[in-house]
């Protein structure tokens, strides 16, 4: 749930016009903004010592193109690729702090976790090759630990892979005021965040 408790309940609206005449819907804005961004950290993948995270990583602006598998569907997510393709090689690493949420097998995911940030985003991290440790529901991760490692696993029953290039699937989730949650687009966060890119040796 996003925090709406995070901001004052009254705000001078003297020289904001939304705050007078809009203040839940102004503030509830406020709050998705800051399920998105206020806890973000760091790049999901770090580079390795001695390189640029542009020289390791690729992605292009993706959020709802079409896809197929599993019906008709739009792409909720962006996807990286790393410039060595092989499964299991590039760590994947959260980009916030907060907690394990959701983590296991989805056909469409395959092998994937999902960080539920202190702010209320939800980072989703797909297709992964293997988890770094037997995590579980609830349990506390901080920004920079690795999760997993990317690689080609999905569209099947469990432990299905191959079926796509090796990449990393990074979903962005804020909740709304209908009680669902609704997809961010994550390529502008991602070049946001390209810049506090870590460097790890592997």
């Amino acid at each position: 749930m996003l925090n709406q408790r995070f901001y004052p309940k009254k705000i001078s609206g003297d020289n904001c016009p939304y705050l007078r005449f809009k203040q839940d819907e102004y503030l509830f804005l406020k709050d998705c903004y800051s399920a998105i961004w206020n806890d973000l950290e760091t790049f999901p993948i770090p580079a390795r010592t001695g390189t640029d995270i542009q020289e390791e990583i690729s992605y292009e602006n993706t959020f709802g193109a079409r896809r197929d598998y599993g019906g008709s569907r739009t792409h909720e997510g962006c996807d990286l690729f790393g410039r060595i393709s092989e499964s299991g090689f590039y760590p994947v690493i959260s980009m916030t702090s907060g907690t394990v949420a959701k983590i296991g097998w989805l056909p469409l995911g395959g092998y994937r976790i999902g960080i539920r940030a202190s702010h209320g985003g939800y980072f989703y991290y797909a297709h992964l090759a293997s988890y770094e440790k037997n995590f579980q529901i609830g349990e506390p991760v901080k920004a920079g630990q690795i999760l997993g490692y990317m690689g080609d696993t999905g569209y099947g029953e469990e432990g299905t892979a191959g079926k796509f290039p090796v990449h990393l699937h990074l979903g962005i989730y804020i909740d709304t005021q209908a009680g669902e949650e609704l997809g961010v687009n994550p390529y502008y966060v991602l070049q946001a965040m390209e810049k506090k890119a870590k460097k790890y040796t592997y």
